[in-house]
């Protein structure tokens, strides 16, 4: 059987005449159907049904349907009254001094129509007025169960969370006291398919977040380890300080012992051949001592000291990196318009380690640079660095600066490009051994408090290095061993933080950008050729 519209609902109670209002119950000769739903206040999501002509709703003990005149939803002695008159169900308010509210808007007598909101006073309780026809009293259909379920869960303050929890208890509820056998089978049915489905995708997504998550946090926790301790870095620092002392020590012995060869050879009336031969290397020495001196003099303001930091994150994430992994670099001033030069694998360090990348990446997470600074000889405010160009052809890559460091002019590079020659001797202008090699030449006292004051935190220990203007680039020598295509290869001694450091031939013009070391062969350097950074710069540079 159909059920009937609100109209048609109240068309079936549609014989009496309204009630006197002073009488607190009057005897009607037609029973009203109809249903409260109390969506707030102590019987929050219980359903009443009501089989009677009038019904009086206050705190007072006359009251049908009685309330609590105080606690969080305060009720007056006499609220309001339901009765039917001319075929409706009416509500009147009883209290001028706290109006009943039908939808939100205050009532003094008004027809009620199924789904009616109902404020019993400004702070009172929520009820939901729904009419029915007898039959039907007990044969709530699915989606009004579902509404009311709703509108319960929506009347609290809860959050999202809570809220669905609600809504589920008072939909178990319905279904409980107001749906027939048949509807209550058929939705538990489907509940149990649905938990069933949910319960087998939660417990599968948990599993591969499980297993993705160990794998991640394997990968952390090495990355966390490979950050350098403050006292491995004293260490290091104590192990460059030293060997650059012998590598002084070692140029001076050498010029030592051809000084006194050249005197004993003098004294002896050796061949004047001999004589010339030995002075020519003192010469040499002392000219590539000098070299260096006037390349750093002339050049080294130019030359910057690079920090780098980068993480992982979920692949899309707007979120940093919860660990960061930081390296340092060299690069140089190319163009007045505040180019510089570096590496390749500078501006994505997670090149140099491409093993740990795939892991990495088939654990859900990808490479995300988060900060490239440069920091210029002499100044404490470093520039940003964004990537401009990547060479294809060699590890080359021109970054621009923000802001552009005023005074420093660029390291010209001369059109056509120099090419090397073997047995050439070439200077390498950058800071090798990183932020160590740059602690080595700083007085061991300071230095050791510059770690200590700096927290583990490489930017930060190297923002303070530079507001102690200590970072200057330091000139390493050798000679060029062999070129190739797209390589140059000499034994001037660097390190990993070398890399972007430019290359010198013997006329102080550029010759390659260091790119890479081989310590089995005695620290044997790579430098790519500079015609593949005029690749990538304007043609006015």
């Amino acid at each position: 059987m159909p059920e009937p519209d609100a109209q048609g609902a109240a068309d079936l109670l549609c014989t009496g005449d309204a009630p006197d209002p002073s009488e607190s119950v009057s005897s009607q000769p037609t029973r009203m159907t109809f249903a409260l739903v109390h969506l707030s206040g102590p019987r929050r999501g219980h359903t009443q049904y009501f089989d009677q002509p009038h019904l009086l709703l206050g705190s007072d003990p006359r009251a049908d349907l009685a309330f609590s005149a105080d606690g969080d939803f305060p009720v007056a002695p006499l609220q309001a009254e339901l009765y039917q008159s001319e075929c409706r169900v009416r509500l009147r308010n009883l209290e001028p001094a706290s109006r009943t509210l039908v939808n939100d808007r205050p009532v003094d007598d008004v027809a009620l129509t199924d789904r009616d909101l109902i404020q019993l006073g400004p702070k009172g309780p929520t009820l939901r007025f729904r009419i029915r026809s007898a039959e039907y009293t007990r044969c709530k259909k699915l989606r009004e169960m579902l509404a009311d379920a709703r509108d319960v869960a929506g009347q609290g303050r809860f959050d999202r969370r809570a809220a669905v929890g609600v809504f589920m208890r008072q939909l178990a509820y319905e279904l409980r006291q107001n749906a027939p056998l048949w509807t209550q089978l058929a939705v538990l049915g489907l509940l149990v398919v649905l938990i069933g489905v949910v319960a087998g995708f939660v417990y599968y997504t948990y599993t591969i977040q499980q297993a993705h998550q160990r794998q991640i946090d394997v990968l952390l926790k090495e990355l966390q380890q490979s950050r350098l301790s403050e006292t491995e870095l004293i260490k290091r620092t104590n192990e460059e300080r030293r060997r650059l002392a012998e590598t002084l020590a070692a140029h001076e012995a050498e010029t030592n012992r051809l000084l006194a060869l050249l005197e004993e050879q003098r004294q002896k009336g050796a061949p004047q051949q001999e004589i010339q031969a030995l002075a020519q290397r003192l010469k040499i020495l002392e000219t590539e001592r000098t070299r260096a001196e006037v390349l750093i003099r002339q050049y080294g303001p130019s030359v910057c000291f690079l920090y780098i930091a980068y993480g992982f994150v979920r692949k899309g994430s707007p979120e940093p990196p919860s660990v960061l992994m930081e390296y340092t670099g060299t690069g140089f001033l190319a163009d007045s318009t505040g180019l510089v030069v570096t590496n390749r694998h500078i501006t994505e360090p997670w090149t140099m380690d491409p093993r740990a990348t795939a892991d990495m990446i088939k654990a859900g997470l990808e490479p995300k640079l988060v900060a490239l600074r440069a920091y210029f000889p002499g100044r404490s405010e470093p520039s940003d660095v964004s990537l401009v160009r990547l060479s294809d052809r060699g590890d080359v890559a021109i970054g621009r600066l923000s802001p552009i460091p005023e005074g420093i002019a660029p390291i010209p590079i001369r059109r056509p490009p120099p090419q090397g020659t073997p047995g050439e001797a070439v200077v390498v202008l950058g800071y090798p051994a990183g932020i160590e090699g740059v602690l080595a030449r700083i007085e061991d006292r300071q230095a050791v408090a510059l770690l200590k004051g700096a927290d583990h935190s490489l930017q930060k220990l190297v923002q303070e290095v530079a507001n102690q203007a200590a970072i200057r680039p330091l000139a390493t020598q050798g000679h060029i061993s062999d070129v190739v295509p797209n390589r140059i290869i000499y034994d001037a001694q660097t390190t990993s933080g070398g890399s972007g450091s430019p290359v010198f031939n013997s006329h102080g013009e550029i010759i390659a950008v260091h790119s890479a070391i081989m310590t089995r062969f005695g620290a044997i350097g790579f430098g790519v050729p500079v015609d593949v950074v005029i690749e990538l710069l304007p043609p006015h540079s």
